[in-house]
């Protein structure tokens, strides 16, 4: 990495804004006054007597309470203490639930450290040994166990009188699990659904997810299946599932007495199938105790712990105001995608299979950045030290991630193995930990490992979450879970307070989220100070920035002398903030419960009647589309509660259907829903208005098949080139074909091609000749959100149509992150793949109409028009959702 040249170049510095003294910092003035570590039950740290003081003054009565403790804290001895205390004076049978077996072994341990009585309870209760069972049936040991012996079908921990639940702030996927099914292609009954689904689903859709992978293929496409078909269904539909075998049969058992209740999700991949909210207020398992209590390293700000346990009137004793600005341990995170002069590769070049998932190659290359050696910028920072942690979304990312970094097979370490966990990476001295979705109940404190890889953006651990995320566009409901993945996630490295970790953070998604000012100020204020000490760093060069990761990852004097006061001074003008609309989230989150729980009875008008109660609670601009939702829950409810078309309810529902409507404005889900009806094509403006026009190019302009070939070859052309005098006429010729009045705006400062139907306006700027590496500057983000503005004043209006959208073509993933509050909330990025598919699928649909034209009247064409546009998804707000995925701010 080094020539003998550079010996004589003085060490780089980090980048601080006050006087730095010299010497070694006192460690107080980092970790605070709190000791380090709790010496026994007899030394307990002051924030953790105050909270179990507060704990025994005003909760030990109540049904529900939640104790915040971060990692760090002392969480687990807190849990069990609370535990030790109602099995003793109590006399009651406790149960203390991890989300992983790796979990429970370790707070066994921990019990055990501290001469607390407990049993291990875990696998299958086949195994439990006899003594120990009995032991905690006596009341005489503390059972620890998953979360799964509680909720599953027949849990054999059913007699429990406490129950306790560490790292709560994780449970929704473990909770609702025991009510999600998930059917995936691989399966017979992943077709056998469609078929009891029937005219539920129009055809256009089902061939798309059945078809093989191709360019008309998208694995991003999730769609809702209509709530009153599926209740309709029901027993068609669990004939279609009778067939499972193994643990989706478990499943099934769970759902089955409210199959026609829950949602359905369906894509490419798989079927996915459970209630929004898991009703736990029926698994007796879960309700019988006396008392729940709920551990958790973060409690939120939004209802999502009474979501995630389908609880209501949770008690909150929160983290003692010492310790956030405290915090536990120290991270350094770099941004390699930040890096000054990015022209070249982030990762080597390897060699990727031509059957490769788009999605994961895109994660493992995720941007361009000045390398400090042929390996990348980021394969020099991990070659810092011999063990390295690998977090990401997903387990193909992960695999391709090591693969670039050219990690051998010996080398590689995952947690899959139920009973070794992450032991053998602990014990090894070399190696990489492949951790997918391991955002939480995984510890590699002290020495065993200070380096690690966080890729890509925790969004969606399953459909329901990317249902909310990319067709609802309802990214409050999403973001206390995503910002508790990604606090947890940067932690793993660092469980106490003398731990340190180089954070490496990479994928556009992941940057720009922690880019956002509302994000960060929703943080607790050490790891605000530490995001902010490294988004200003990682603006050196990549040599630099290398240096700058060996200085924090030894702890040397340069760490002590620049670093250390800077995070001081940062940690002192941090300010927490909650997320906007928390509190609105977290009122309505209570009315959600309620909800569903009629809906899980089939009480129909009583769920409808509880879903209006959200509705009305729901008041926030920000909410609009999760309050879409809702209206269309309570209107399919209201529906399913009617009696025949011209009753109340059946009037009731169809007025929230319009609420509905007004509420999904510029998504196409509800319109998706509606789809097998015959709603779907004629409820919008815009679309009705492209319908027209290329009913008028069909039978004028493009009347002849040799022109139209001629025209649509060349403009497929031009969208595949980079050269821009190429792409820009391409980009005009699109949005003909769409039914658009396009054109170049010829004035300084307009957009490259503007998509003008009446009611809905696209500017669109083509960066198609930038370079994969850097970043989309300030200056072109400033450029974009001027361009709907000046449209707007060259057609003489005063403003464009209320869900016009500026967006900007570019190869670039990675947005200057000082552009992003900048940002106006129309822009968005797209990489020029997405509007070179967006043409072949407009010609397709091209294809189709025009064996359809002849001796046909234009009545009955209009309507055939409508449904082919609509089956190859370029009707303008099919478009528009397609090309405003990307936002570079958020609301």
């Amino acid at each position: 990495m080094t020539s003998s040249d550079d010996t004589a170049r003085p060490r780089p510095r980090f980048r601080t804004r006050v006087q730095t003294s010299v010497g070694p910092v006192d460690p107080e003035a980092l970790f605070g006054e709190l000791p380090r570590t709790p010496k026994g039950v007899g030394a307990l740290w002051s924030h953790q007597a105050d909270q179990l003081r507060e704990y025994a003054k005003d909760h030990r009565e109540a049904a529900d309470v939640a104790l915040e403790l971060p990692t760090g804290s002392g969480k687990t001895l807190v849990g069990l203490l609370v535990s030790e205390w109602r099995r003793r004076a109590l006399g009651q049978r406790v149960v203390y639930a991890c989300p992983t077996k790796q979990l429970a072994r370790q707070v066994a341990q921990k019990a055990h450290d501290q001469g607390i009585g407990a049993v291990l309870l875990i696998n299958s209760h086949t195994t439990w040994d006899t003594a120990d069972l009995a032991r905690y049936t006596r009341g005489d040991a503390i059972a620890i166990t998953t979360y799964s012996a509680i909720f599953n079908v027949n849990s054999h921990l059913s007699d429990a009188q406490t129950l306790v639940f560490d790292d709560a702030h994780a449970a929704e996927g473990y909770v609702a699990a025991a009510w999600a099914l998930s059917v995936p292609t691989a399966l017979n009954e992943y077709a056998l659904l469609f078929d009891a689904l029937g005219d539920a689903v129009e055809p256009a859709f089902v061939e798309r997810m059945v078809a093989p992978p191709g360019p008309a293929a998208d694995g991003s496409e999730v769609r809702l299946i209509p709530v009153a078909a599926v209740a309709h269904r029901a027993a068609d539909i669990d004939h279609a599932l009778a067939g499972l075998t193994g643990d989706a049969s478990y499943r099934l058992r769970m759902l089955r007495p409210s199959l026609g209740s829950c949602l359905f999700y369906v894509s490419r991949q798989e079927f996915y199938i459970r209630p929004m909210i898991p009703p736990t207020f029926q698994h007796q398992p879960f309700t019988e105790p006396v008392q729940r209590v709920y551990l958790s390293a973060t409690l939120g700000d939004a209802g999502e712990l009474e979501r995630a346990f389908g609880r209501s009137g949770i008690r909150t004793v929160h983290v003692p105001p010492a310790w956030e600005r405290t915090g536990s341990g120290r991270r350094f995170f770099i941004f390699p995608e930040l890096a000054a002069a990015g022209t070249a590769p982030l990762l080597a070049d390897a060699a990727v299979s031509e059957d490769a998932d788009t999605t994961v190659v895109e994660h493992a290359m995720a941007a361009l950045v000045a390398p400090a050696t042929d390996a990348g910028v980021v394969g020099d920072l991990m070659a810092l030290a011999d063990k390295r942690l690998l977090l990401t979304p997903d387990n193909d990312s992960a695999t391709a991630i090591a693969d670039v970094l050219c990690v051998p097979a010996d080398e590689r370490f995952t947690a899959k193995d139920a009973d070794t966990g992450i032991q053998p990476f602990i014990d090894a001295n070399r190696g990489a930990l492949l951790a997918p979705s391991r955002y939480d109940g995984m510890d590699l404190a002290a020495d065993a490992c200070h380096l690690m890889l966080m890729s890509g953006l925790p969004a969606a651990s399953h459909l329901q979450d990317r249902f909310f995320d990319t067709k609802l566009r309802a990214p409050d409901i999403l973001q206390e879970r995503i910002r508790t993945r990604v606090l947890q996630g940067a932690g793993r490295c660092t469980r106490g307070p003398k731990d340190w970790s180089v954070v490496v953070i990479i994928g556009e998604d992941l940057l720009r989220f922690l880019s956002r000012a509302e994000v960060r100020r929703s943080l607790p204020a050490e790891l605000q100070a530490e995001l902010t000490f490294g988004f200003e760093q990682s603006e050196a060069s990549a040599d630099e920035i290398v240096e700058l990761a060996r200085s924090a990852l030894h702890q040397d004097e340069i760490w002590q002398e620049d670093a250390e006061p800077e995070l001081a001074r940062l940690r002192r003008e941090a300010t927490r903030a909650p997320q906007p609309n928390a509190a609105e989230l977290a009122a309505s989150a209570r009315l959600e419960v309620k909800a569903w729980m009629h809906a899980w009875k089939l009480e129909w008008e009583s769920a409808a009647i509880a879903a209006i109660e959200v509705l009305q609670n729901l008041t926030a601009p920000s909410t609009r589309p999760y309050r879409g939702l809702w209206a269309y829950l309570a209107s399919a409810w209201f529906s399913l509660a009617s009696p025949h078309d011209g009753s109340p309810l059946a009037l009731r529902s169809a007025e929230l259907l319009r609420q509905a409507q007004g509420a999904a404005t510029g998504t196409t889900w509800l319109k998706e829903v509606e789809a097998a009806s015959g709603a779907t094509f004629g409820n919008d403006q815009a679309d009705d208005d492209a319908v027209e026009a290329i009913l008028d190019l069909i039978g004028g302009r493009y009347a002849s098949s040799t022109k139209f070939m001629k025209q649509s070859s060349q403009m497929l052309a031009d969208l595949n080139e980079q050269d821009h005098k190429r792409f820009e006429p391409g980009l005009v010729a699109l949005g003909t074909f769409l039914g658009a009045e396009s054109y170049k705006p010829d004035r300084k400062g307009r957009a490259d091609a503007a998509w003008v139907w009446p009611t809905l306006w696209f500017t669109v700027e083509a960066k198609s000749e930038q370079e994969d590496g850097g970043m989309l500057s300030m200056d072109y983000v400033r450029q974009t959100n001027t361009q709907l503005a000046s449209l707007a004043s060259d057609r003489g209006v005063d403003a464009a149509p209320v869900a016009s959208a500026s967006v900007v073509v570019t190869p670039r993933t990675v947005i200057d992150p000082d552009a992003v509050p900048i940002a106006n909330l129309h822009v968005y990025t797209a990489v020029p793949r997405l509007l070179l598919d967006v043409g072949h699928d407009t010609v397709r649909a091209w294809k189709d109409l025009r064996g359809l034209t002849q001796g046909v009247t234009r009545e009955v064409l209009r309507e055939e028009v409508a449904r082919v546009l609509w089956s190859h998804r370029v009707l303008p707000t099919q478009v528009r959702e397609r090309l405003t995925s990307d936002p570079i701010r958020v609301e």
